[in-house]
């Protein structure tokens, strides 16, 4: 609410676009991971999506921004042809290529997000059986938290997937 009332005094205000960006993706995972509402979650997915383009024309090295738009665009790409063309009608495109360039660049820029999108694409590298990339990103994620056994087992996991 905070967000909304400063964005209503200054459209271009950076911390306020960056909140509602976040607080947006937060909903669609919740609405897609939860509850099960899979195009609940996609307009979500799509409003996040609008503020982080809001918030790189306000501040373009904003590179967290970066999260929610690769994100919109994986997800979305990744579906099958009939859900996408339907949302293509309703004017929604994805690129899955294009999602994973732009997580990249969260990933190695972002402030905030980065070890998120790092995660992000480690799990989309397994889906896309591209494990050795996969692997790169968890043992950075290892290096980066030691503290975090996670990563370690995760990249123990990899020894026994066939690429």
């Amino acid at each position: 609410a905070l967000a909304v009332r400063r964005l209503a005094e200054d459209p271009r205000n950076v911390d306020a676009l960056f909140a509602l960006t976040l607080t947006a993706g937060m909903l669609a995972d919740y609405a897609s991971i939860l509850d099960k509402k899979q195009f609940e979650s996609l307009r979500f997915i799509r409003k996040s999506e609008s503020f982080a383009q809001k918030l790189l024309v306000v501040k373009p090295d904003a590179a967290d921004a970066y999260l929610a738009i690769g994100s919109a665009n994986y997800i979305i790409g990744s579906l099958p042809i009939h859900k996408r063309a339907v949302l293509w009608l309703g004017g929604i495109r994805g690129n899955k290529k294009l999602g994973i360039a732009q997580l990249t660049v969260a990933a190695e820029k972002g402030d905030y997000l980065r070890p998120f999108a790092e995660i992000l694409l480690a799990l989309i590298y397994l889906r896309e059986r591209q494990i050795w990339k996969a692997r790169v990103e968890l043992t950075e994620l290892a290096a980066e938290f030691p503290q975090n056994p996670m990563f370690v087992r995760e990249l123990a996991l990899l020894d026994h997937v066939r690429p």
